[in-house]
């Protein structure tokens, strides 16, 4: 496709393709990232895993890698193609290491994002169209000096209907090491193949949403783990994913794992995945967009890698192609396209379970401000439900998957995170506001139907305890922080409340700025039958009596008559009266009945 206007001939962006070979034969625009082949292969470790976030190119860079390194099994030694692929990219002007490296090797590459699924036969048989592809891809293996259990292995793996029934499990679980064997056993030694493993952990990451996680792991713990450890057959193993995975049993007794991470301070491959901001100016005036980088910059720069400075290639591809589809290209609003590419919303999943630490940490978070977190490197898939996960690593799903950045490095492994940019945020208020606003059955419109029912029956100590609960995981977005005036935090909360009780309220009305003479909020029930009037209070300290400050705001109902007029509707048979003190995440409630 090729945007309008002054650039006609020059073909748009594209995101979503991530095969190298496509961008190179149809003159798509492509950000030269080859010069890190060489600290990607040959600085590393012979087991080596490249965690970075979602969407940030990691499928494009290991295609890069099998298109540079796979030798041509027809005519091995002919690195004509490669020549031609990688004509006037950055990686040619280091002619050694492209005379040792490309075109060399046999290169078993898969990618298991696909490998998922709403239950555990439906992802299997996903796993296992994965594995038969790939195994007809080395199809012309076969031949005389194969075993002929060699054979049977071969056809077997070949045969996605076979390999798909709980016979084929076995099958599948060797697919890797056995296909790297035989390319050892075409090739020698002197061209051991190189084992290429794309988002090796999504099949786990689903596995443990699905409910599934258990015989998924075993399945892809046998599938990865010989392949990881020491073995004659395979010269490198290079993976990605977004998270480790320590106590899958894939990693079991593997020393020789060498980890690059969001996190690596000292690393060569910082600016490998992702777009520098130099990288993103560059794109935007090849397209005549100049103009709009500092636009792009607020919306999508803000991830930091080992000190680096990244924008997500994602965002910035889908918005750059939008700007080249538009007429007036100043005019065009960014969006949130990151956020859109999730089945899983992590922060609506998240709202639930925060504690009153999680809270404040989240209310700092969406007024622009970093936290301090205790950052741990390793986590187990199998705590991946929510109801499992410990606050801390709640915290570490969101910045290996991209909610979150650094933003410092402390001591004792604390590190302080940050929102990256203007689209994540928008993120995080969106699915914040979302959450608030789930009425009927949703989780929060059940605690505050509870909440409801508790007033209307006068009922002041478990609606305090309600209120608490509430409260401990609130996060405010119309004030913005917690260091907002009271009144705005506390009304907002409340509003937000009582708004997702639906309709089990009526007439609600919201004071707060209307003076004495009012109370701070009002509503009726379904019938319109009964009414409740509440007054709040803000302590000013953690010493004062919240018991006694909350009688004072009843008796500040008494004295000031706010009942009074809805006693004048012959329909109103009673009138709960209502006084609530707060101070940080604690409250307490006094409740008392008036009738006409």
């Amino acid at each position: 496709m090729t945007e309008t206007g002054q650039n006609q001939t020059r073909l748009t962006p594209k995101a979503g393709d991530e095969d190298f070979a496509v961008f190179r034969e149809n003159g798509i625009y492509y950000v030269d990232k080859t010069q890190y082949l060489k600290p990607l292969f040959v600085d590393t470790d012979s087991r080596f895993l490249l965690l970075r976030p979602r969407r940030f190119g990691k499928t494009l860079t290991m295609s890069m890698l099998r298109h540079f390194l796979e030798m041509d099994y027809q005519n091995p030694g002919d690195t004509s193609r490669q020549q031609e692929l990688f004509r006037g990219l950055k990686v040619t002007e280091d002619q050694k290491f492209c005379e040792e490296h490309m075109g060399r090797y046999p290169v078993v590459s898969v990618s298991l994002k696909s490998a998922d699924g709403v239950a555990y036969d439906d992802a299997f048989e996903r796993l296992a169209g994965v594995i038969s592809r790939l195994a007809e891809n080395f199809s012309w293996l076969d031949g005389p000096e194969l075993t002929e259990k060699e054979h049977v292995f071969l056809d077997r793996l070949s045969d996605f209907d076979y390999l798909r029934q709980p016979a084929g499990r076995g099958f599948a679980e060797q697919s890797l090491i056995f296909l790297c064997h035989l390319l050892r056993k075409r090739f020698g030694d002197s061209r051991k193949p190189v084992l290429l493993i794309d988002e090796y952990d999504v099949p786990l990451q689903k596995a443990a949403i699905g409910g599934y996680y258990e015989p998924m792991s075993k399945v892809i713990g046998a599938l990865l783990g010989d392949a990881l450890k020491t073995n004659e057959d395979i010269s490198k193993v290079i993976m990605t994913g977004c998270l480790r995975a320590t106590k899958e049993g894939i990693f079991t007794g593997l020393n020789n794992l060498e980890l690059d991470t969001v996190l690596t301070e000292e690393s060569g491959l910082r600016a490998a995945i992702g777009f520098t901001p130099d990288e993103v100016r560059a794109m935007l005036e090849y397209y005549g967009l100049g103009d709009l980088y500092e636009k792009a910059r607020s919306w999508y720069d803000g991830y930091s890698i080992g000190g680096q400075d990244l924008f997500c290639p994602w965002d910035v591809t889908k918005y750059v192609k939008e700007l080249c589809r538009s007429k007036a290209p100043a005019a065009v609003t960014p969006k949130s396209y990151w956020n859109n590419t999730s089945n899983v919303n992590i922060v609506t999943e998240f709202m639930p379970h925060l504690a009153p630490k999680d809270s404040d940490r989240m209310q700092e978070l969406v007024a622009g401000r970093s936290v301090a977190v205790n950052v741990d490197e390793g986590m187990s898939y199998g705590t991946l439900r929510l109801n499992n996960l410990s606050s801390e690593q709640l915290w570490n799903i969101l910045l290996y998957t991209g909610y979150l950045t650094l933003d410092e490095h402390c001591d004792n492994g604390i590190n302080r995170l940050r929102i990256p940019n203007r689209e994540v945020l928008k993120c995080f208020r969106d699915n914040i506001s979302k959450y608030y606003e789930g009425k009927g059955e949703s989780p929060y419109g059940i605690l505050a139907r509870n909440l409801i029912g508790q007033l209307f029956s006068c009922d002041s100590d478990n609606a305090a305890e309600s209120l608490q609960s509430l409260l401990a995981g609130f996060v405010s977005l119309r004030d913005n922080a917690t260091r907002a005036p009271h009144e705005n935090f506390y009304h907002g909360f409340l509003d937000g409340l009582f708004a997702a009780a639906g309709d089990d309220i009526r007439d609600y009305k919201s004071q707060a700025e209307s003076g004495s003479g009012y109370a701070d909020i009002t509503f009726k029930s379904r019938s319109r039958t009964e009414a409740v009037v509440i007054e709040i209070k803000y302590a000013k300290d953690s010493s004062t009596d919240l018991t006694a400050l909350a009688n004072s705001a009843l008796a500040q109902i008494e004295e000031k008559g706010y009942a009074k007029s809805l006693l004048c509707n012959p329909k109103i048979k009673r009138v709960v009266e209502c006084g609530i003190a707060f101070h940080g995440r604690d409250c307490d409630v006094s409740c008392g009945e008036l009738l006409p």
